[in-house]
């Protein structure tokens, strides 16, 4: 069927809407196809195909990397899945999820393949009146605000028992921790804790979007980590890599605060404080604690296995930690993805699903080691468990003089015998860090 298609615009380059992004757009005369849902105002894919987007015609940098995302392959990554259904569709699809028309559109009102996969028009909303006459002014732009009641934005899509990323992040530090009311309208602490700052002061992000203007603050939105238009060389779209060992990896980035005295003086209106953020600091160890004037060490022997080589993505090994959990006739409960970025969180003693343990009820409060054995790094999560505990337990005893350094470490070697696994059981071996001890070993 040949649809109808619309003229074009003049030729002519221009560099951004008034200052508001550095693309480089290029009206061409080219047509446009008038809109299959001509009530909202959907145009979708100019051609099928090749996946051209009527809205890719002008903006060409960014048709060229979205074409390399997920969202691109949305549609024939659902059809390929074995459990596609309708309900699947319209967010693989442009529809009224995801942006603001707040009524079924898109594909859930004319189901024309022009509208399959995740376009540009699911987060920015209809196109077509600004294709007809391109001003800043009647640019569509997207909304970096989320939250699990609303459809426009990430939370559209991103949530329930097979994406429950906004369902997880709503619960975190990054989406309800206490110091925000404090921190995000802190011109000193903005940059880490308020969303539209952290965009433009850690990643240089200049582009336009709903909220940019307004005064509401946002919390660390999915867009502050995540690049929507894919214009990244690292894993799922985000903005810096999670596997390089210095305050450049993408959550060492704020997670650097101040690792080392001095901490400051309180006074009337300012407290002193301590080490500040100082997380990633410490996993690479850099510029982190006190150590005495003079005091020489050997440094490759003080070394955190977290922050060794072996383990390649640092923070996000333990704290983004993907995890299928199923009842126990093997039904999909949930596909936790790790977005209350808790290392070892709270588990509801009903289904085994994380949750928050600043929250959790007192019935809800083992904690899940599934991410320290799915690494690779522990044995089985029995083990992390035994591990942390021992710890704790060592930190809480007197010291033991009349022990000599021997026997002490034989004691950990036999507690550690007694925690190995099962005979017929077999455990991955012990990978290697920098000093030469097992992954696994816990103390």
């Amino acid at each position: 069927m040949r649809r109808p298609r619309v003229a074009g615009a003049v030729v002519i380059a221009v560099l951004g809407f008034a200052a508001c992004t550095t693309e480089k757009i290029q009206y061409i005369v080219r047509p446009f196809n008038a809109p299959q849902d001509a009530a909202n105002g959907f145009l979708g894919y100019f051609t099928v195909s090749d996946k051209q987007t009527n809205c890719g015609n002008c903006h060409v940098s960014l048709q060229a990397s979205w074409k390399g995302t997920k969202h691109a392959q949305a549609w024939a990554d659902l059809q390929a899945s074995g459990h596609a259904q309708a309900s699947c569709n319209g967010c693989h699809s442009v529809s009224q999820l995801g942006n603001g028309v707040g009524h079924p559109a898109g594909y859930n009102l004319v189901a024309d393949v022009s509208y399959q996969d995740v376009q540009c028009e699911s987060c920015h909303g209809p196109g077509f009146t600004h294709a007809q006459n391109p001003l800043a002014t009647n640019a569509p732009l997207a909304s970096i605000h989320v939250d699990t009641a609303l459809a426009n934005g990430c939370g559209g899509c991103h949530t329930g028992t097979h994406e429950p990323f906004v369902d997880q992040w709503v619960g975190s530090a990054h989406g309800s921790g206490p110091g925000f009311a404090d921190a995000a309208g802190n011109a000193s602490c903005a940059p880490c804790h308020e969303g539209k700052t952290a965009l433009a002061v850690k990643f240089g992000v200049v582009t336009n979007y709903a909220e940019k203007s307004g005064t509401t603050l946002q919390r660390i939105v999915c867009v502050v980590c995540h690049d929507p238009h894919g214009a990244s060389p690292y894993e799922g779209q985000l903005r810096a890599s999670v596997s390089q060992p210095t305050i450049d990896n993408l959550c060492i980035k704020c997670h650097s605060r101040k690792g080392t005295p001095p901490w400051g003086v309180a006074s009337g209106t300012s407290p002193a404080r301590g080490a500040h953020g100082a997380q990633g600091l410490l996993v690479i160890g850099q510029n982190v604690g006190w150590i005495p004037p003079n005091f020489t060490y050997d440094t490759n022997q003080i070394v955190s296995s977290h922050g060794s080589t072996a383990n390649a993505r640092l923070c996000a090994t333990c704290h983004v930690a993907f995890t299928t959990i199923t009842d126990a006739n093997g039904v999909l409960v949930e596909n936790s993805v790790g977005h209350l970025f808790e290392a070892i969180p709270c588990t509801k003693a009903s289904n085994g699903v994380p949750v928050p343990c600043a929250t959790a009820a007192p019935a809800d409060t083992v904690r899940s080691f599934v991410a320290c054995s799915s690494s690779g790094c522990h044995g089985t999560a029995a083990v992390a468990r035994f591990g942390l505990s021992h710890v704790q337990g060592t930190a809480r005893q007197p010291a033991r003089p009349d022990l000599g350094r021997y026997e002490q470490e034989r004691g950990h070697r036999l507690n550690r015998a007694r925690f190995a696994a099962p005979v017929g059981r077999t455990s991955p071996a012990p990978r290697s860090d920098r000093r030469g001890h097992g992954r696994d070993q816990l103390w």
